[in-house]
């Protein structure tokens, strides 16, 4: 038998949204003698004049390479093999080592290919790729595969497969888990790694609701720009049109939303149509998680720069860039929107979609859902801003305290790296207890610190500016949106100092008060494609990294402080250009959570936060791996309340 044998061989195309997955079972004891690894060739088939070409593609796919035993939550020793990007005519080599970490069984070793397309823009193109698995690195050159059947032993997926599993147990209820992706995004690529991760965090749980099915509509891939009404009316028939197929087979009776970027309020478009159409649906399957990961559900309106607002005001990115720019387009459908309040008054539907999705029905389907959650990048995301993706509301002024405290700690740490630090700061509330589980019991594992907001340290040009007149008008924006009720460690109310605070005299603490910075929009775009990509030290040793959970916490109705833009001065409205959108902003931020509570999320991830949020590709932006694993098991997994 030659040594260089060519085991298989496979051509494919893909386009948006598509994924191969190989699975290879090798029996090692029938390759030829000597045989110590396998070679691994993959070929972009694209002509190379292709590579510059962005707007309609790229065309190019991404591959990584795991051993059975590979598990990104464990110390790994093995360097871990992927390309984040095989451009047009380019080859990824990859050595299958026969070691300990791809024993599956006796002499068998197995070893998981992905490959998937990162055609993000439209849905025309298609990009071909071919694949080759051989005993030697010359082997993988050869055209035609030896016939060796017991040897080698392939399972091959789509992604209509892999996104088509059975629940765990078929005879038992099903909770169905939608998925919702963003603009220039797709389900079955981008959200790949965050179902996977829902199921993963089941599998140990005997709860009801971890007889999951995760599904997600793939209608509207490429479609991002036709506005968030026409967005959600797809995914709202998709919802109804999976739960009658389930239905024939199982019992569904839980339903969960799961929403990324645009995604979140695109689902909540869906459960405006499903409550229209279908009213009895929410009475049937009961709703358990309403989930967001950097939505921006008060838009973008503001947190733009001038130019990126006007092009999307006038329609560079079709009516969704008017949706989000919180603009009325007239002549467009209303269908899947109500034209009665829930006390049967009429009700303007000439108002921003983002105005109306957080009001009725929708907002009586909300109230019933068992867990409310958002995540929100503190830092890197300038795509979705911290303000619109955690609803304007938080404990701002708490949230700066401890920062000094996080710092503190940071430089005993950086003196002495052998005495760990006592420092506890922004434990939970009593409240977060109806949160799905006990924030603590899950970030215990990571160095991060719950509460703390990264921030740069003060220099002296800071300290010096303290006393400035912008420095008042950056603690009056946060204080405007300060939550009421948030006891210090003293006991005493944060809202008490609020009202003992001349409102024109900023004094030692207002100066001090230093929030997150604001992320910028420009650098965030630009992070998408020059982001580093992680270390292999930072992907083989989960200790090593350093992205956390800086913040959980309920916030509820009661710790709403008044509205600030109620019955202002005319001249105010000439003064500050943005006062009319910022009062809208602030309509829908209460419309929000004046009757329901929400958990508020936040985490510090590495650029580009935006997609490492959902780790759109498994190793690329595994810095959000922190992110995705919290919200799978704390909402899906045995940690859940």
């Amino acid at each position: 038998m030659s040594p260089d044998l060519l085991l298989y061989t496979d051509r494919q195309e893909v386009g948006i949204g598509d994924v191969y997955r190989y699975r290879f079972t090798v029996d090692v004891s029938q390759l030829p003698p000597g045989t110590q690894d396998l070679f691994l060739r993959i070929k972009n088939l694209e002509s190379p004049l292709l590579r510059p070409i962005y707007i309609s593609g790229p065309y190019s796919v991404y591959v990584d390479v795991r051993p059975c035993k590979y598990d990104e939550d464990k110390q790994w020793e093995e360097t871990v093999q992927f390309c984040c990007d095989l451009r047009p005519d380019e080859h990824f080599h990859a050595k299958l080592l026969i070691n300990e970490n791809s024993l599956l069984e006796g002499s068998k070793h197995s070893w998981t290919v992905d490959v998937l397309s990162q055609v993000c823009v439209t849905a025309g193109p298609r990009v071909k790729y071919r694949l080759k698995l051989g005993t030697t690195r010359k082997s993988t050159k050869q055209h035609e595969p030896e016939m060796l059947e017991s040897c080698i032993d392939i399972q091959k997926w789509d992604t209509f497969q892999l996104w088509d599993l059975p629940p765990k147990y078929s005879e038992k209820p099903v909770h169905l888990v939608i998925m919702t992706h963003g603009i220039f995004s797709n389900i079955g690529c981008d959200m790949l790694y965050m179902k996977e991760r829902i199921e993963k965090a089941t599998l140990n749980s005997d709860a009801d609701e971890s007889n999951v099915v995760v599904r997600g509509c793939m209608d509207n891939m490429g479609k991002s720009a036709h506005g968030i009404r026409y967005l959600g009316v797809r995914v709202g028939k998709y919802v109804l049109k999976v739960y009658e197929e389930l239905s024939r087979r199982y019992t569904v009776d839980k339903i969960s939303f799961v929403g990324h970027s645009l995604g979140g309020p695109t689902q909540t478009m869906a459960i405006h149509y499903i409550a229209l159409e279908r009213p009895e649906f929410f009475k049937n399957v009961k709703p358990i998680n309403f989930i967001a990961l950097a939505s921006p559900f008060l838009g973008v309106a503001n947190d733009m720069p001038l130019f990126v607002s006007l092009g999307l005001t006038i329609g560079t990115f079709g009516l969704t860039g008017r949706d989000l720019t919180l603009k009325h387009t007239p002549l467009t459908s209303t269908k899947g929107l109500a034209a009665t309040n829930s006390d049967g008054e009429k009700r303007s539907l000439r108002r921003p979609i983002m105005e109306i999705l957080p009001l009725s029905p929708a907002q009586e389907v909300l109230k019933n859902f068992q867990y409310r959650t958002l995540y929100a990048s503190v830092l890197h995301d300038g795509i979705v801003p911290l303000r619109t993706a955690a609803l304007l509301y938080l404990d701002w002024r708490s949230l700066a305290k401890v920062g000094q405290l996080r710092r503190q700690q940071q430089k005993q740490t950086n003196n002495n790296t052998e005495e760990g630090s006592d420092i506890q700061v922004d434990e939970p509330s009593t409240s977060s207890s109806s949160a799905p589980c006990s924030p603590s019991s899950f970030t215990s594992n990571y160095s991060g610190i719950m509460g703390v907001i990264p921030e740069a340290p003060l220099d002296k040009k800071a300290t010096a500016q303290f006393f400035m007149p912008h420095k008042l008008v950056k603690y009056r924006k946060y204080a405007r949106a300060q939550i009421t009720d948030s006891k210090s460690a003293d006991g005493s109310s944060e809202s008490d100092e609020q009202e003992t605070t001349p409102p024109r005299k900023i004094n030692e603490e207002q100066a001090k008060f230093n929030p997150p910075r604001e992320a910028s929009t420009i650098l965030a775009a630009i992070s998408v494609l020059t982001s580093p990509l992680p270390t292999q030290d930072y992907i083989k040793d989960p200790n090593s990294r350093t992205d956390s959970v800086v913040h959980d916490r309920m916030y509820h109705p009661s710790e709403l402080p008044p509205p600030h833009y109620k019955s202002r001065p005319f001249y105010k409205k000439i003064i500050y250009p943005n006062e009319s959108s910022n009062k809208l902003q602030e309509e829908i931020a209460r419309s929000w959570q004046k009757s329901m509570s929400w958990r508020k999320v936040l985490v510090d991830l590495k650029p580009d936060a935006h997609n490492n949020i959902v780790v759109r590709r498994r190793f690329v932006n595994l810095f959000g791996n922190v992110a995705v694993r919290h919200m799978a098991e704390t909402h899906f997994g045995n940690t859940q309340a």
